[in-house]
């Protein structure tokens, strides 16, 4: 009897603290929530010999593709989701890589052939610590 009585108060106990954070935090109850899928158009700024059809829209945790049509490709994601430039494979022969970016509602992804994007990351990051 004092076994059930005593799991009662701890299931009470629980419920109680998983009720506050519920109702206290929103956060807390957003991390139940699917994330919500907005439309994201991404504009290509195209600073490469390449031409502009080399470059794809990238979605890495999606594993999805989007190509540009008139520098802008547009694409369905979840609002928590990051958006990158690689190449298209029908140009085997050339390797871009880039830095992934938070989505929003509409993004530029620069393809910069001058500076590795990893390298002009790393440039933005201290300009913006180092800014007076």
């Amino acid at each position: 009897m004092k076994l059930i009585a005593a799991l009662a108060g701890l299931v009470f106990v629980v419920a109680g603290v998983f009720a506050l954070l519920w109702f206290a935090m929103p956060g807390f109850q957003r991390g139940f929530e699917p994330a919500k899928i907005i439309q994201v158009k991404a504009y290509l700024d195209n600073r490469c010999p390449l031409a502009d059809e080399a470059f794809l829209a990238f979605a890495p945790q999606q594993n999805r593709t989007a190509r540009f049509y008139d520098k802008v490709a547009v694409m369905r994601l979840p609002e928590d989701a990051t958006i990158q430039l690689t190449l298209s494979n029908a140009y085997p022969d050339f390797q871009y890589d880039d830095v992934p970016q938070d989505v929003a509602a509409e993004v530029v992804l620069t393809a910069d052939c001058s500076v590795s994007p990893r390298l002009r990351s790393i440039f933005d990051s201290m300009n913006q610590q180092f800014k007076q």
